[in-house]
């Protein structure tokens, strides 16, 4: 392909009278009518002012909107393009306030102290036996309810590292109707009794009987019996 060579003179470009820039001066601050120069889909060069590119923005984009914004409220979403500040939800940079009812569906884990103004209300999971073996795992909660069956039953205490230092109450319900089947085996050797005492478990129909515990370690748990509540 041939290169075609074209020479200008030093003499043409300074007695020339096309534009040239002299300087640039820094601008410092903005306003709606600065034009910013760009092409469109057809390639043809554009101007365009500032204002002209914000309403071409707001009309075809999804824009965010803020609602009940103040200090220290924690946004959250209220729809695709809406953010809303939550007046019962706020953080300070210390302390997070939250004014109402929480959930925690996991571990919540506190390295100072809880003070409760009213009730520590806590639940109680009822353990169904599995042929007379009722399994106590601490880890699914703090209290238990254990339907005991009219047959051979005994208590399985299934204790993690986690557990130490948790306490709670084992709650036994003989069943309505007891025949010459039922019996409790002995408590298993993680549980510890006062003295290394034996319990002696009630054995009346429907009664009823409390196993209190504290976990001392990943491995035992001192435990207190009182029967025959009524």
């Amino acid at each position: 392909m041939p290169i075609l060579a074209v020479e200008v003179s030093r003499s043409l470009i300074k007695n020339s009278s096309m534009p040239r820039i002299s300087r640039i001066a820094a601008d410092t601050s903005l306003t709606d009518g600065d034009k910013l120069i760009g092409t469109d889909v057809s390639g043809s060069t554009k101007n365009f002012t500032l204002a002209q590119l914000g309403n071409f923005t707001k009309a075809n984009y999804s824009n965010v909107d803020i609602a009940n914004g103040a200090d220290n409220r924690i946004i959250t979403t209220s729809d695709a393009d809406s953010l809303n500040g939550e007046a019962n939800l706020t953080f300070d940079g210390s302390t997070l306030a939250l004014t109402g009812s929480g959930t925690v569906s996991s571990d919540f884990d506190v390295t100072g102290s809880i003070k409760v103004t009213q009730n520590l209300r806590r639940t109680i999971t009822t353990v169904t036996p599995s042929s007379g073996v009722s399994t106590i795992n601490l880890t699914a909660n703090d209290n238990f309810v254990v339907n005991l069956v009219d047959n051979s039953n005994s208590l399985v205490m299934t204790i993690a590292s986690e557990n130490v230092g948790q306490s709670g109450v084992i709650i036994l319900k003989n069943p309505s109707s007891i025949g010459a089947d039922f019996a409790m085996a002995a408590l298993p050797s993680n549980m510890l009794t006062p003295a290394g005492a034996s319990v002696n478990f009630a054995t009346g129909a429907n009664d009823t009987s409390v196993i209190s515990y504290v976990v001392i370690s990943s491995t035992q748990a001192l435990v207190n019996f009182v029967g025959d509540f009524s």
